[in-house]
């Protein structure tokens, strides 16, 4: 019951002169029941499509401290994303992406390039198997949104959505695949852009 009682709490809005950082932290700092309710289980934390973490509709500005999130954030197999820590897990919201491609290195050329994407978070990764780039089409809108997974395996792993700017980039960059396909080559492997147009 106390410790039921601790996850509510944790979870209430931070009171005045607490920085949503510091109560943000409190929140994931244990203290747990083995078995939360779904309840315990849902904390208050959002990471919007800019890549941008929030506490209580509060940005999280410390770095540092969303970096240390970021180390304990899963994704299951239905798709939901929790920090999970020994003492503690809870559920938060990500509005796309937890992470935003913000950086791209390129070197070489061909089937012998290597693409190097870094994320809002610092961490660089580059395409490649264990990095997949992938590019889904909205359906309302017709826009590509491309991914890159950051970590983690197929299915659950943790991506970055790749901005615009960089997608621009890569488009540049790209050479024709099979049909009308083109895609960009890193190391050693072909990811798909998108089609040509006929317009």
């Amino acid at each position: 019951m106390t410790e039921s009682k601790h996850n509510r709490d944790a979870n209430a809005p931070p009171p005045d002169g607490a920085t949503s950082a510091d109560a943000a932290l409190k929140a994931l700092g244990g203290g747990a029941p083995q078995s939360p309710s779904a309840e315990d289980e849902a904390y208050p934390i959002e990471i919007r499509a800019d890549g941008t973490w929030f506490y209580h509709g509060s940005p999280i500005g410390r770095l540092p401290l969303v970096k240390l999130f970021a180390t304990v954030l899963r994704r299951d197999e239905a798709g939901d994303y929790w920090l999970i820590t020994p003492a503690e897990r809870g559920r938060i919201t990500v509005e796309d992406a937890p992470f935003v491609a913000v950086g791209l290195e390129v070197e070489g050329a061909g089937k012998d390039q290597r693409l190097s994407f870094t994320t809002n978070l610092e961490a660089t990764v580059t395409a490649g198997p264990d990095h997949p780039i992938r590019v889904v089409t909205d359906a309302t809108t017709g826009e590509p949104r491309p991914y890159i997974r950051v970590k983690g395996p197929a299915g659950t792993g943790l991506e970055a959505r790749i901005n615009r700017a960089i997608f621009y980039d890569l488009v540049e960059r790209a050479d024709a695949g099979d049909g009308d396909e083109i895609g960009v080559w890193s190391q050693g492997m072909f990811f798909p852009l998108g089609k040509v147009s006929e317009d």
